[in-house]
């Protein structure tokens, strides 16, 4: 007996029998539905919008998205110049090998070729020409005008700073950074990051006391080393709004070193 036949032979002297065929016409309606290509109803979930908005990320998990445009995970090098408000520029080589190990090659001002840098961790080494020796420096030390040795060194917040969120936006992120270990450029930041595709805004660079020492912007953002990147960071001094200095990016390419590149008697070699 076929369904459609169904309906016309069943007894509806039968209690059930009503039922019987509104359940069989149902599902009639539902094959149909079927075959035409209709499809079931969506969840509440499954109507959840897939946006930056919509997605709940943790103040950490904002942060290292935020590392992953600023500069590629793996190691890379990169061309640097420093342009200093009172007309003095330094040229760099940059050499970084995984997330704390970096070595940086003086290429101008001819006088200072020679004196280069290594980051290992949190320990820095200069390598003095005069005296044919490495001495220890801090990775807060000034390199070239604001610029200090760790803003060129060491370019990762999330591995090195617990981020808590300040503020939240539909334009951006305020996220507030306390340093997880000693010998750090920066004791604490508070930086801006935008909420559409994670790029940097601005970061505040603060003393241990919360005291602003100096602040950045970001800007120029370019495809570079396989990402759309800042390539132009404007430091600023915080009590002398004159004295700034630029950090241009010229080059950034991802590659891979020798380890021994970066031991510390290997310095000026």
């Amino acid at each position: 007996m076929s369904l459609v036949s169904l309906p016309y032979t069943v007894n509806f002297k039968c209690r059930g029998g009503v039922a019987i065929v509104m359940g069989l016409c149902f599902l009639l309606v539902q094959s149909a539905a079927i075959l035409a290509g209709a499809t079931e109803p969506k969840t509440g979930g499954e109507l959840k919008e897939d946006s930056e908005l919509a997605i709940s990320l943790s103040a950490a998990d904002i942060l290292q998205r935020c590392d992953e445009v600023r500069n590629p995970a793996e190691s890379y090098e990169m061309t640097v110049e420093v342009l200093n408000h009172d007309g003095t520029s330094s040229r760099f080589q940059v050499y970084t090998k995984g997330n704390d190990t970096t070595l940086i090659k003086t290429i101008a001002p001819k006088r200072d070729v020679g004196r280069d840098l290594l980051m290992v961790g949190e320990n820095m080494w200069a390598y003095v020409p005069n005296l044919k020796r490495s001495v220890r420096v801090s990775l807060s030390q000034k390199l070239s005008g604001q610029a200090a040795n760790g803003d060129i060194a060491r370019m990762r917040w999330a591995d090195d700073y617990e981020a808590d969120l300040l503020a939240s936006s539909e334009d951006h992120w305020e996220l507030a950074l306390k340093a997880k270990k000693k010998g750090l450029t920066y004791d604490r930041l508070k930086v801006w990051i935008k909420r559409k595709n994670f790029h940097p805004i601005k970061a505040h660079y603060l003393a241990l006391s919360g005291k602003l020492l100096k602040s950045s912007e970001f800007k120029e953002f370019k495809p570079i080393a396989g990402r759309v990147r800042p390539t132009k960071m404007v430091i600023e001094d915080a009590h002398a709004k004159q004295r700034t200095s630029t950090i241009i990016i010229e080059h950034m390419e991802k590659s891979d070193f020798p380890a021994l590149w970066f031991k510390p008697d290997q310095l000026g070699r």
